[in-house]
């Protein structure tokens, strides 16, 4: 950050965010985000507000406030974004799995077909594509325009999504 540069909570909030976009993209490149960059950007622009907000002079300076609450809530995201990663490893065709032991069973179309209309049409092409034709993640992420680990993510939420109406079809 310029040190010419003069930061003060009695400043419009448009004018500080405006001036604190360099610092932004330098916290951005030193925690290592290589991906999702207008989301992390939303996440900084909402901490300058709440720096904004908070902002008392007499404890500092602004500019070092504002550095460190943006970083914070960088990094604080970036730990649950890690955390959720580890708690949700996509299962292993569980429901898929499910679905195929009952498929003798003559209600298994009409409850295969009420649990398809439960998801949306992105996630049944992500379970065909993935179950049905043998895509790859990669080729999954090409096809939807999206990125693997998006597709990873969305695969894992579909199959938490599908255990979970499985799991209240047999109660």
């Amino acid at each position: 950050m310029d040190s010419k540069l003069k930061l003060s909570p009695e400043q419009p909030f448009d004018e500080v965010l405006e001036l604190v976009q360099p610092m932004i993209t330098s916290i951005i490149v030193k925690c290592h985000i290589y991906k999702d960059f207008e989301y992390y950007r939303h996440i900084a622009s909402i901490a300058v507000w709440e720096a904004w907000c908070k902002a008392d002079q007499t404890k500092g300076q602004f500019s070092a406030y504002i550095y460190t609450t943006v970083k914070g809530k960088i990094l604080k995201e970036l730990s649950k974004e890690k955390s959720f990663e580890n708690n949700n490893t996509p299962m292993d065709n569980d429901a898929i799995n499910y679905i195929r032991e009952h498929e003798m069973s003559e209600r298994t179309p009409v409850l295969t077909a009420c649990i398809m209309s439960y998801l949306k049409v992105e996630e049944r092409k992500i379970l065909l594509l993935f179950y049905v034709e043998g895509y790859s993640y990669l080729e999954i992420a090409k096809e939807l325009g999206l990125s693997v680990d998006a597709v990873k993510k969305r695969r894992t939420r579909i199959m938490n999504k599908l255990r979970h109406l499985l799991n209240s079809n047999d109660e």
